[in-house]
């Protein structure tokens, strides 16, 4: 009975693919992952994963099933070193959990690919908010995911530690994994996506490459805004160039 947080959203994603997920604030992006984690449960409609439903599994299934998630604020156990947060992912995030071994070799790989192989004994909490945002990633990526939903990766980060994040993020499309990102940064979702969804107040308002959706007016309206007068109107609310 309140506001539909999402209404008739309805999308596909192309095995390994980046897709990117833009608009306002409210516009119900982080919702739309809560929902295809397994986090909420949509009140219609279905998520449809390799064929199979999955709305409605909880997200300890929906993450063996391979689809997992970073958060936009991130969620680190913060006493545990770097390795321990990984080796958590590798013991229990996975549908076939490697043995103990297997996992430190492993955990290495991972926080090597994300720029972490020096801070593996760091405790999380000592973390920079960069290392974190990437510790987020590799705890992600030790449950062997096939879709990764990154929120907001780089928030809050500077321009140096943006392109080092962009680089990170296509050596996981490499691997073979597909990728949904939420963003408002829109040079990162010009750099990495093949295909932009634009939310707005709950709604589907456009689809398509990043160029295309850049130039739709629906878009600039609620989202980029116009510039005028060397000014930018209050449309662009929130978004960061």
């Amino acid at each position: 009975g309140g506001i539909k947080a999402l209404n008739n959203v309805s999308l596909s994603v192309a095995p390994n693919s980046i897709i990117g997920v833009i608009g306002p604030n409210g516009a119900g992006k982080t919702t739309l992952f809560n929902i295809i984690s397994g986090a909420l449960l949509p009140t219609a409609g279905e998520v449809i994963f390799k064929g199979k439903r999955i709305s409605g599994v909880g997200p300890a299934r929906v993450c063996r099933l391979g689809i997992a998630r970073t958060y936009q604020l991130v969620r680190p156990f913060n006493s545990l070193s770097a390795m321990e947060n990984v080796m958590i992912g590798l013991g229990f995030g996975r549908a076939e959990p490697l043995g103990k071994k297997e996992r430190v070799t492993e955990a290495f790989k991972i926080l090597k690919m994300v720029g972490l192989e020096k801070k593996i004994n760091h405790a999380a909490e000592g973390l920079t908010l960069v290392e974190k945002k990437h510790l987020e990633i590799a705890r992600a990526l030790a449950t062997a995911p096939q879709i990764l939903l990154l929120d907001e990766v780089v928030s809050g980060l500077n321009p140096t530690e943006v392109v080092r994040t962009i680089e990170t993020i296509k050596q996981i499309q490499k691997r073979g994994i597909t990728i949904m990102m939420i963003e408002h940064i829109l040079k990162v979702v010009m750099a990495l996506c093949e295909r932009v969804v634009v939310l707005n107040y709950g709604v589907q308002i456009a689809e398509g490459s990043p160029e295309e959706v850049v130039r739709d007016e629906a878009v600039i309206e609620a989202y980029i805004g116009r510039f005028e007068d060397g000014q930018e109107k209050a449309h662009a609310r929130n978004r960061q160039d």
